[in-house]
């Protein structure tokens, strides 16, 4: 973890929302929350740059509690494989427009396939709801979809891309060629240093914000402590998938990613650790405008390009 200011990008951002009193995630209901979620996404100014594409289709799967909405990214020529994507959002917010665009440059850059799947949300759908949505959308692809497959996710996302790991390695499948983690929620607890250092400031991410997150698809009664839940509880992550983890170092879960990465790597799990100075929670949305976010979404392109590669080779 290191100190510093945001971005001037996501100092605007952040300045923007004081200006105009954007209550904090923490003080509305899920279904406000959801809303000013939506209103960001419309008010934003359109992508540019954006790939070309072969197609980009919505449709529905099978799922444990009814139809699965996933949106399929296939890019121009064959796809070296496939990538099942989650969205970030707390488990609580958040759909398959959130990170439409981040998907798209993803399919393009990576020549390969991105499912992008819109699990239950809480707290209508409490865990394990989300996650048996995004294990079911896993078990298609893998049925469904030639060559090898990984998973990728943002945030919460991260978390139930970590957990689809853990439990496809403890079920004996589906096989996966690596697991790639955004800024991921590997921990229940708030005590890290970045919780301290960041928690407080809501730059986009606070930790009222993430116990509100956690309350709502983790009520009482559940074991918060469960590795499907807080995958740096796993007891052993050998025999997981090779890992890119990505932090922003002012990000009150940049510790938790961290700690997750040396985890997997203390067990001989081969892993790439990625932390970006100066940015917040969420930054690879802003890879279009900041730099380094760029950067470190180009590290992930080529990143996935390479291990699905070594995945066709063996």
């Amino acid at each position: 973890m290191t100190t510093g200011t945001p971005h001037p990008y996501h100092q605007a951002i952040i300045d923007t929302y004081a200006a105009a009193g954007r209550p904090f995630f923490h003080q509305v209901t899920p279904a406000e929350a959801r809303a000013m979620l939506r209103a960001g996404l419309t008010m934003a100014p359109p992508p540019v740059g954006l790939p070309t594409l072969a197609s980009v289709v919505d449709e529905t799967i099978p799922g444990p509690y009814g139809p699965i909405g996933i949106r399929r990214y296939l890019p121009e020529g064959a796809a070296l494989g496939s990538c099942v994507y989650f969205h970030g959002g707390g488990w609580v917010i958040g759909d398959l427009d959130l990170a439409d665009t981040t998907c798209r440059r993803i399919a393009a850059g990576a020549q390969a396939e991105i499912i992008s799947v819109d699990y239950r949300l809480a707290p209508e759908h409490p865990f394990p709801q989300p996650l048996d949505d995004s294990f079911a959308a896993l078990e298609w692809a893998a049925r469904e979809r030639p060559g090898p497959l990984l998973v990728i996710g943002e945030s919460a996302g991260g978390n139930l891309a970590a957990a689809c790991a853990i439990r496809a390695r403890d079920a004996s499948g589906p096989a996966l060629a690596g697991q790639c983690l955004a800024y991921p929620v590997t921990d229940h607890h708030f005590e890290t240093g970045s919780y301290r250092a960041f928690g407080d400031r809501n730059w986009l991410l606070s930790t009222a914000d993430m116990r509100w997150f956690w309350d709502h698809y983790c009520p009482p009664g559940i074991d918060r402590s469960d590795p499907l839940l807080s995958p740096l509880w796993v007891k052993n992550a050998a025999g997981l998938p090779p890992a890119l983890v990505l932090t922003g170092a002012l990000d009150p879960l940049c510790d938790e990613g961290l700690a997750y990465a040396a985890k997997l790597r203390a067990a001989c799990v081969p892993v790439v650790i990625r932390e970006d100075p100066g940015m917040v929670h969420g930054y690879l949305s802003a890879a279009g405008t900041i730099p380094l976010a760029a950067e470190a979404l180009a590290q992930i392109v080529a990143w996935i390009r390479e291990t699905l590669d070594a995945a066709r080779a063996a």
